[in-house]
């Protein structure tokens, strides 16, 4: 379930939307009020997506808040405002947020504003890693870029999966098919429903099982052909 982080200071709304959202089947995950209040919960707790008002308590709004938010987080930003001047508009680069809700909202401007602030920022996400060759995880509230060549295997996990690295290993909120779009074809093999190895890394296999380093994993039926050619045994 995706977490939400509402930042709106007119209560009655704010408390409107995050009933709307949880309908919605989201986790809304705190109301705050003010741009510190945000960057302190932000501190200590992970969310998929910010979902804010302009104008809010204090010296910075919500734009300014936005601009802080993605220096430290790569989170996607919803803006919603009553207001649609070019003064806003002006201040607003389409690098700081991935939607714009403008008040007064439907429930199906709400569902639709959160729903493809989350595509576009996975399909980012996903670009990004393809082009660059690295896979970014989210770690403790820290953006870490990871290597293609340095991720040996990968393991669902339910709703998470663990990526195991030749130096660590991280558990991210993300399904394992994610991680197989995110990955090259070329370099990674989804080996069974569970598993997706990093082939450079394949030290021996059979028909049952392949041993990924120092870690034996299982093989899903009818693989083990497709796998001799590909490893060019």
């Amino acid at each position: 379930m995706k977490k939400i982080l509402i930042v709106e200071d007119e209560v009655e709304l704010a408390n409107n939307i995050s009933e709307i959202l949880s309908d919605l089947e989201y986790q809304v995950a705190a109301i705050v009020n003010s741009a510190p209040s945000a960057l302190r919960f932000l501190e200590g707790n992970e969310v998929d997506l910010v979902l804010m008002d302009i104008l809010i308590q204090g010296d910075l709004d919500g734009i300014d808040l936005a601009y802080q938010i993605r220096e430290k987080y790569n989170l996607p930003i919803v803006f919603s405002t009553a207001y649609s001047g070019t003064e806003y508009l002006e201040r607003i680069s389409s690098d700081i947020h991935e939607g714009y809700l403008l008040k007064p909202f439907t429930l199906d401007s709400l569902k639709t504003a959160v729903f493809f602030g989350l595509k576009r920022h996975a399909e980012k996400l996903a670009k990004e890693s393809k082009s660059s060759g690295w896979l970014k995880i989210m770690d403790k509230g820290y953006l870490v870029p990871v290597p293609f060549s340095e991720v040996v295997y990968l393991k669902a996990d339910g709703l998470y999966t663990r990526v195991f690295t030749k130096a660590k290993s991280y558990l991210v909120r993300d399904i394992l098919k994610s991680f197989e779009e995110k990955l090259p074809a070329v370099s990674f093999l989804r080996v069974h429903k569970s598993f997706l190895v990093n082939t450079a890394y394949i030290a021996s296999f059979n028909a049952k099982r392949i041993n990924v380093g120092d870690t034996s994993v299982p093989i899903r039926r009818g693989l083990y052909k497709e796998l001799m050619e590909r490893m060019s045994v």
